[in-house]
């Protein structure tokens, strides 16, 4: 399923959080797109065919079925898909899947992306020890109501279940951690982990080259300084190219979607 190659847009706000979030087991997920990418398997076989979600109804399965194709086989164009094939297929380090589950869905959702971008990642860096339901129900309210043209016509049930849901899909993803309380892990990116994210921001922003001004920027996990000085070392490893005039910070992609796992984790 591919977006428009030439929009950056994430398409309609829809609440398939409350489902991914519900899930039991996350790394299911990945199960599922690798499904997706395997010529002898498909997500209905392995949903409804051998029900590996453990789901009672056929309802429930469809339900999840649904969510997950929205939410992480919807690609923008054929390199985005040819990325997360050759992610999902690939030599990925299995603790660096609880990253690209976060930014696929962060490219897919635009739901998830505001909440990550203006909720999540705003107080990751703010200092704060922990994260709230009232955090993420208070934006989700003051969006709707400053957003009435958009109708979203979200209840005070769908709000509380969205705040709900969001912290118990950060917690599988282990950005978070505790019952009741929710406190932030520290995240930090891999070399490895820090050249994807570079494409999945370019994704993201295809025609801005300045990474510093990119929208995917503090779904990275690090500071402006951080990353400039990170960038300006593994520049030198050869898997981009990089040029920094004091104000932008251009990178240029030197292998292609495909082929980028097959050079990080020879």
């Amino acid at each position: 399923m591919f977006e428009s190659k030439n929009t950056n847009k994430l398409g309609k706000y829809d609440t398939s959080i409350n489902v991914i979030g519900g899930l039991r087991d996350i790394s299911v997920i990945y199960k599922a797109i690798e499904s997706h990418f395997n010529e002898k398997d498909t997500l209905n076989n392995l949903i409804s065919g051998r029900n590996e979600f453990n789901l009672r109804t056929e309802k429930s399965r469809m339900r999840i079925e649904k969510a997950i194709e929205i939410s992480f086989l919807r690609f923008k164009n054929q390199d985005h898909s040819d990325l997360i094939q050759s992610i999902v297929l690939g030599n990925t380090h299995i603790q660096e899947k609880g990253l690209i589950l976060f930014w696929q869905f962060a490219l897919c959702n635009r739901l998830f992306y505001d909440i990550s971008a203006q909720v999540f990642i705003k107080a990751y860096f703010s200092g704060r020890t922990h994260l709230s339901k009232d955090d993420i129900i208070a934006y989700l309210k003051e969006f709707s109501a400053q957003n009435k043209p958009l109708n979203l016509k979200w209840s005070e049930i769908t709000i509380n279940t969205l705040a709900t849901k969001y912290l118990n899909l950060m917690t599988k993803l282990n950005f978070l951690e505790g019952a009741r309380t929710k406190s932030f892990r520290h995240i930090t990116l891999s070399a490895e982990s820090l050249v994807l994210f570079l494409y999945f921001a370019k994704l993201y922003n295809s025609e801005n080259n300045n990474i510093l001004t990119n929208n995917m920027l503090p779904l990275s996990f690090l500071t402006v300084d951080e990353i400039r000085q990170r960038l300006k070392k593994l520049s030198l490893k050869g898997f981009f190219n990089m040029n920094f005039n004091g104000v932008d910070l251009n990178i240029e992609l030197i292998h292609s979607y495909k082929g980028i796992c097959d050079a990080l984790y020879r």
